[in-house]
């Protein structure tokens, strides 16, 4: 029986073995939602006794709805979910490379399912803070390197013109990306622990992009290194508020303790 708490969307391409940090496949399954199946989705286990799903993710249009994704990690019994991505630098400080911790975002996506609760009467669910605080916390204090940052959600695959990326900035935008929105705001829902994580693959249309030399790699290498520790972190007590955004709902008798079944 699998103790993890945790699942990992994988949104960036990574050498073959390199989560063998996080321990071996110890167990693969594929999880059947009300919105279509999840999966292959793989446990590992660490010498610890730290277990942690992952699941490979991709921004594609065609890629499984994100209400499935995050409503099977509710089914295998995950409070927290991270969510690693590849994006687009806004910010002129952040590198190529360089990973930054999602502190805030901005939705600016068009065709992605964006609620549970077409139908439920809910007419709110909070949204402060934007991110699971404990989760961010334990991203900073293991990977020595994260910036921080506001990060926009696209549809994508298409790129953002130089005036786009200029207009972005101007709003606040530090980073652009197509995995972590709306999974962000799903996970609310569902009073899941959510943490977004972006490896700057790119600079934004408006910024030279300059020799890469490598940056990428040295800065997925430097995440790998840390999963170990982020990990162990989140193996104490959650802490934080992210499971009581639903309480309102629940005691004016709109929405039932297990309305996600």
């Amino acid at each position: 029986m699998s103790n993890a708490s945790l699942l990992l969307l994988l949104a960036v391409v990574l050498p073959p073995r390199t989560l063998d940090v996080l321990g071996p496949v110890v167990e693969e399954c594929t999880v059947e939602t009300r919105y279509g199946s999840v999966g292959p989705l793989a446990l590992r286990r660490s010498t610890e006794g730290a277990d942690v799903w992952i699941q490979p993710y991709s921004g594609l249009p065609s890629r499984t709805d994100p209400r499935a994704t995050l409503l099977a990690a509710k089914m295998l019994g995950a409070r927290r979910v991270l969510n690693w991505d590849a994006g687009v630098a806004v910010n002129p400080l952040l590198r190529r490379g360089q990973p930054a911790v999602v502190i805030d975002y901005i939705d600016f996506t068009r065709h992605q399912p964006q609620t549970f609760f077409e139908s439920e009467g809910i007419r709110s669910v909070k949204q402060d803070p934007p991110v699971c605080t404990q989760m961010t916390t334990a991203l900073f204090d293991t990977i020595d390197i994260a910036g921080g940052g506001v990060y926009l959600g696209v549809d994508g695959p298409r790129r953002e013109t130089v005036a786009e990326a200029r207009m972005f900035r101007q709003w606040g935008v530090d980073m652009i990306g197509q995995n972590i929105v709306p999974e962000i705001t799903l996970a609310a829902e569902l009073e899941l622990c959510y943490a977004g994580l972006v490896t700057m693959e790119h600079l934004s249309a408006d910024q030279q992009d300059g020799p890469r030399q490598g940056a990428l790699r040295a800065g997925l290498e430097s995440v790998v290194r840390a999963l170990p520790s982020f990990v162990q972190a989140l193996t104490e007590p959650v802490t934080c508020g992210c499971g009581d955004r639903l309480n309102a709902a629940r005691r004016r008798g709109l929405l039932a303790e297990d309305w996600w079944k």
